[in-house]
């Protein structure tokens, strides 16, 4: 699915045929007034007239790549930006495990991250951000649940 932002009016039909002869459909979602940008949506072009189901689709995929992005790339700690990918996320949680079974920190990987200048602090500090990198991704799951709660399926039925 190839979705595009687009800029628009203050009007703007959820779908709509934009090229009957090829069959050319085209449907927005997250319709709302930016302060700086105006008026924007987010448009998915298909060919043929996308079900409701397909619609409902596509718009979870856009809302959970949005969440994502807002997961790995929003979070900071002691005033720095931490990427919160995937991988990162995986290490984080492995050193907080390896702390609990092992009772000890590699405080390598850490290094410009964690400000703690003993052990014992580092790992009270890696628990800490490890509990508010969690924080940060139940709230960004959160808003994406209730995006996607937000579209109104019914105005895409005939």
């Amino acid at each position: 699915m190839k979705t595009r932002e687009i800029s628009c009016s203050e009007v703007l039909a959820p779908i709509e045929c934009i090229n009957p002869r090829r069959d050319r459909w085209a449907v927005r979602w997250n319709h709302h007034r930016d302060e700086e940008r105006g008026w924007l949506a987010v448009e998915m072009v298909t060919d043929g007239r996308p079900t409701v189901d397909e619609i409902r689709d596509a718009v979870a995929e856009y809302f959970d790549a949005q969440t994502q992005d807002r997961i790995a790339n929003t979070f900071f700690w002691n005033g720095r930006k931490v990427r919160l990918t995937d991988a990162a996320q995986r290490n984080f949680l492995f050193a907080v495990y390896s702390l609990d079974k092992t009772g000890e920190i590699d405080r390598a990987p850490f290094i410009g991250l964690l400000e703690a200048d003993t052990d014992a602090a580092a790992a009270d500090e890696l628990g800490d951000m490890v509990a508010a990198m969690w924080t940060h991704i139940k709230e960004c799951r959160a808003a994406g649940i209730e995006a996607k709660n937000a579209v109104d399926y019914s105005q895409y039925e005939l």
